[in-house]
């Protein structure tokens, strides 16, 4: 018996499967600067984060790979941000019907995936940046970060750790709109 008959590890499709998922799951996470955000507004805003405030940990690195694999073929982009924190963002055309603030059906099945994430994550403080469209201004898109907020709240993940904002960060134009969602873990010496 040769040693690929023994191990269906060894054979040439299993070794081509697996070469792939370690390459998905050993890539690092391309590092973007950070967003320039609108504040909070929620009810219970998080406190300022001075620079330097966020770390890095191997559970959001986890995580960050996790959803990067999860979310491949999405149009998600994850990435971490120049100040450590894990950066999510989905394409607003297919999270929300144009004008509107549910979530789509498709958007439910990501926001699953980030709730599982931030269950596992129980240090992480999150902020939600809801995308504006033609069809609504701000008040729309604080609507739309809410109601993302809403969806991962009935999935288990604590409301007192997210705060949504309203107006899609500067430099994209409303029809290039996306949901972006912050993961970060605060710095405790």
């Amino acid at each position: 018996m040769t040693k690929s008959a023994r191990n269906p590890w060894l054979r040439p499709i299993g070794c081509a499967a697996l070469g792939a998922a370690l390459m998905l799951g050993g890539c690092a996470l391309p590092k973007v600067s950070t967003p320039a955000l609108p504040p909070p507004v929620s009810a219970a805003p998080l406190p300022a984060a001075p620079a330097g405030a966020w770390v890095w940990s191997p559970q959001i690195d986890s995580a960050g790979s996790k959803l990067r694999s999860g979310l491949f073929g999405s149009g998600a982009d994850v990435s971490q941000t120049s100040d450590q924190r894990l950066w999510i963002s989905l394409p607003a055309d297919t999270t929300f019907a144009a004008g509107r603030s549910a979530v789509t059906p498709a958007a439910g099945a990501w926001l699953d995936q980030v709730a599982a994430s931030l269950r596992a994550l129980p240090r992480a403080e999150v902020q939600i940046v809801g995308p504006v469209d033609a069809k609504g201004g701000a008040a729309l898109a604080v609507d739309r970060a809410a109601s993302a907020r809403d969806w991962m709240v009935m999935r288990g993940v604590p409301a007192r750790r997210m705060a949504v904002s309203g107006q899609a960060p500067r430099g994209r134009n409303p029809g290039e709109g996306r949901l972006d969602i912050l993961i970060g873990e605060r710095y405790t010496p």
